[in-house]
Formats: structure tokens, C-alpha cells, sequence
């Protein structure tokens, strides 16, 4: 029978790797809160290498698992229960969940940024209905009827 050592080495990788995202997610967090585009530029490319090495990760994790003659890790275990592999699971589902809420956290504070640019453009872009400075025809326009003030004697 094949060792699990090298599935649970690849497994503390991954918890590595998402701690590593969780942490880039609260930079983001701080950034878009701050509203500070440069700091959003400089995280993106952290944050895609992260993903990247996830995918790396999972593909590895797979090839383990398959190599293990299982289709999942439940599978193994049920097969290894002293492998301590159900505390990685446990932590993986745990480290995604919070990326779950960060990521929906950060998907609100980017629609209300937009919501705000977008009633910010419309106030610059609207068509005034009239002009903001006073001339002779604008008056005669809005008042038509004389006051007393105005009328001669």
C-alpha cells in the first residue's frame, strides 16, 4: 500500500496557499475601502500567482488521490482514519469558506464603488435645464408678472 505522506505534504501546501489569498483578500479589502486604484493594480498580479499555484496544487492533489486508487479524498479517509488526512480536509473546507465570505465582501464594496462613480458621472453628464448664471432673458423668462417694485408709477 502506497503512503499518504506525499497527499498530506500537498495538502499543508494548499492551507499555505489559501492562507496566503486570505491575506491578499484583506489587502484588497483595505484598498477598496481606501478607494486607492494602485494598491487594487499591485495586489491583482499577487493574487493571480496565488491562484495559479491553487491550480497547480489541485491538479497534484488529484494525481495523489488517483495514484491512492481512490476517486476522493472522503475515500481515503475512510480507508486511513489515523492519517490525520480528515484534519486537512476539515481545514480546507474551513480556509475556503472564509474565502467564500471575503470574496462575496469584496464583490459588494466593488458594486457600491461603482454604484457611486456611476451617480457621480450622471450628476457631470446630465443636461441642465438651465443655465447656472443669471442673464436679462432668463429673467424675463421666469417672471413674468411685474411686482409692485417693478412697476412704473
Amino acid at each position: 500500500m502506497k503512503s499518504v505522506e506525499p497527499l498530506k505534504s500537498i495538502l499543508q501546501e494548499m492551507i499555505t496557499v489559501y492562507e496566503n489569498l486570505l491575506a491578499v483578500g484583506e489587502e484588497k479589502r483595505a484598498a477598496l475601502i481606501k478607494g486607492d486604484p494602485e494598491q487594487l493594480l499591485a495586489i491583482f498580479p499577487k493574487e493571480s500567482a496565488l491562484i495559479k499555484e491553487i491550480s497547480l496544487l489541485e491538479e497534484q492533489r488529484q494525481q495523489e488521490v488517483i495514484s491512492l486508487q481512490k476517486e476522493t479524498l472522503s475515500e481515503l479517509i475512510a480507508e486511513h482514519p489515523f492519517a490525520d488526512l480528515s484534519t486537512y480536509q476539515t481545514e480546507l473546507k474551513a480556509k475556503l469558506t472564509e474565502l467564500e465570505k471575503q470574496h462575496e465582501l469584496n464583490r459588494q464594496l466593488v458594486e457600491s464603488s461603482l454604484e457611486y462613480i456611476n451617480s457621480m458621472l450622471s450628476l457631470f453628464t446630465q443636461k441642465q435645464e438651465q443655465p447656472l448664471t443669471y442673464s436679462a432673458k432668463n429673467y424675463m423668462q421666469t417672471n413674468t408678472s411685474r411686482s409692485f417694485f417693478d412697476a412704473k408709477v
